[in-house]
């Protein structure tokens, strides 16, 4: 029984010998090995971190308020094509803008409307007027622009208003009266909201975001739960991580790759090391993802390693039942 060691022996680099083989031809069936090799991510230069503004996308309620003209405020959607809807200029894209950007935009747009339509300083349909007669107190009159433009004015009929000065409105009601009364002294008095200046100055006009839509970024890989996260306000892809109940213990934190599509279709791809973080440094690493951002946690080598035997060794070899035999351990005492 002396030479039962040494058969068992033989037997065991000759498994071992096998096993090399199988793996030197699987690696070289392989035409071409590539390899990408991409920079750590560099730290941020010295000073505070500066936080990316939210740019405005669908779904998104901005809040637009107007200091000396409240009658235009409102609380807008943006469209699912980008745009919104303003009281008096009408549509105007917002999507892809930030905050400070729209609010530029907006008061661009409205000084246009002011000085093509000279909004705010004529007389216009549904205004509020006072006639008051210093001598005729009788003919004493409230009434309104009607919706043809006049007003109609005892004595004289229908006089055309809309769009005229105001003062020069009066001056030609003047003379009107001054054909059938004598001493036609008029008084004309504006409503609250008739003939109000707009200020359309960046400066008065403020915005704000009232409600974000419902943000999501998917999360994938080796996680415990790969799931759809979504979100208000930001996310980082540690929290991302979290939400999707954390990572598996074969995961490879130091390789966590994030796809994002950016603004006009622009991809990209980031590969950050989160291992670090974990540590307690390069709190940087945890980036803030973005509206539909791809978080994927990859397999760590050894777990890559595991699969392959199970798939190719385990599973696949003929010789898998003889293997387990050579793995028993020997018997430190020789059998009499």
């Amino acid at each position: 029984m002396t030479g039962a060691p040494a058969t068992m022996r033989r037997l065991r680099s000759h498994t071992a010998l096998y096993l090399l083989l199988v793996l030197v031809s699987a690696c070289s069936s392989d035409p071409e090995i590539q390899r990408i090799v991409f920079e750590e991510m560099a730290p941020p230069p010295p000073g505070p971190l500066q936080a990316e503004p939210h740019r405005i996308q669908p779904g998104d309620i901005v809040a637009i308020k107007f200091a000396h003209n409240p009658e235009l405020n409102v609380d807008v959607p943006v469209r699912q094509d980008g745009k919104i809807s303003l009281p008096l200029i009408g549509e105007l894209p917002a999507a892809g803008m930030t905050l400070v950007e729209l609010r530029s935009a907006v008061s661009q747009q409205y000084r246009g409307f002011v000085d093509r339509t000279k909004y705010g300083e004529l007389l216009k349909e549904g205004d509020e007027l006072e006639f008051r007669y210093v001598y005729n107190p009788e003919l004493n009159l409230s009434t309104r622009i009607r919706s043809d433009g006049k007003v109609s004015l005892p004595l004289v009929g229908d006089v055309e208003a809309a769009g005229r000065l105001p003062g020069v409105f009066r001056d030609e009601v003047v003379q009107k009266y001054a054909k059938v009364i004598k001493h036609p002294d008029i008084a004309l008095l504006v409503g609250p909201t008739t003939v109000k200046k707009v200020v359309v100055d960046e400066a008065f006009i403020f915005l704000s975001l009232s409600k974000p839509v419902d943000q999501t970024v998917f999360v994938g890989g080796e996680v415990a739960e790969p799931k759809v996260v979504r979100f208000e306000g930001q996310i980082t892809t540690w929290q991302a991580i979290m939400q999707a109940r954390g990572f598996t213990d074969k995961s490879d934190l130091s390789r966590v790759v994030i796809l994002r599509r950016g603004l006009y279709e622009r991809g990209e791809w980031i590969k950050t090391n989160l291992d670090v973080s974990l540590a307690g440094e390069r709190f940087h690493n945890d980036i803030v993802l973005h509206q539909g951002d791809v978080v994927i946690v990859p397999k760590s080598g050894i777990a890559k390693w595991d699969l392959w035997v199970q798939q190719y060794i385990r599973d696949a070899l003929p010789v898998q039942t003889y293997m387990s035999i050579f793995l028993i351990p020997l018997q430190t005492k020789p059998i009499e």
